[in-house]
């Protein structure tokens, strides 16, 4: 078993930690109010018509490859197998940790699309078909959630290379979206932001004492 450590860290990281957190979520605050009023952001399309036209087809096998790698119906089983893996490993609390860290920010993800049921984008024909809403994006809530799982699960002298890992993977995933034109940036960005922001909160509340550090 791993020796237990203090539950909360530092006061230093506990104040960053903090501190990221509030302005997450106020940025998260604003990001929805102005999509609960379907007022949206003027700088979405222009942004959106810019990267359409001015990023090649050579993305587009990349966009695509990034869509079904963050599906559910394969997201799902692969880490119903990684959990398993672990808890026959003896890791139980690592495998909880995975469940709990996908399931909640899903749930969160997909509460915040029934209630707030922003259409897709329609700026030009898709070629991935989505049936749901698009606030926020489900895609980049899973890289952001993955990433951020992959950090407080490997060892110490492995973060910088993982947190490098997760946030080119995260990046790809959400530039994706907006590529393939199935979300808007804010879609992104608030999926980004509910990915790494619910792992943290699982990590810190209930996991710190058996996850590595």
């Amino acid at each position: 078993m791993l020796p237990s450590r203090a539950y909360l860290p530092p006061l230093p990281r506990l104040l960053a930690l903090s501190a990221a957190i509030i302005t997450a979520f106020s940025l998260v605050g604003v990001i929805a109010t102005r999509v609960w009023a379907q007022q949206g952001f003027a700088f979405e399309t222009p942004l959106m018509l810019w990267i359409h036209h001015h990023v090649g087809a050579w993305f587009l096998p990349v966009a695509v490859f990034m869509h079904y790698v963050g599906k559910t119906s394969l997201a799902v089983p692969l880490i119903t197998l990684a959990a398993a893996w672990l808890h026959f490993h003896r890791r139980t609390g690592y495998a909880v940790f995975l469940i709990l860290s996908t399931a909640l920010p899903t749930a969160v993800m997909l509460a915040a699309k029934a209630v707030f049921d922003r259409p897709r984008p329609d700026l030009w024909p898709h070629i991935i078909a989505e049936s749901n809403t698009s606030f926020p994006s489900g895609h980049s809530t899973f890289a952001a959630a993955l990433a951020a799982m992959a950090f407080f699960m490997c060892r110490p002298h492995q973060r910088r290379k993982v947190l490098a890992a997760g946030c080119i993977f995260a990046l790809l995933m959400g530039f994706s979206r907006v590529y393939l034109g199935v979300h808007y940036p804010t879609d992104v960005l608030v999926g980004w932001i509910n990915g790494c922001a619910t792992v943290t909160a699982v990590y810190y509340c209930f996991f710190r004492k058996y996850i590595v550090e």
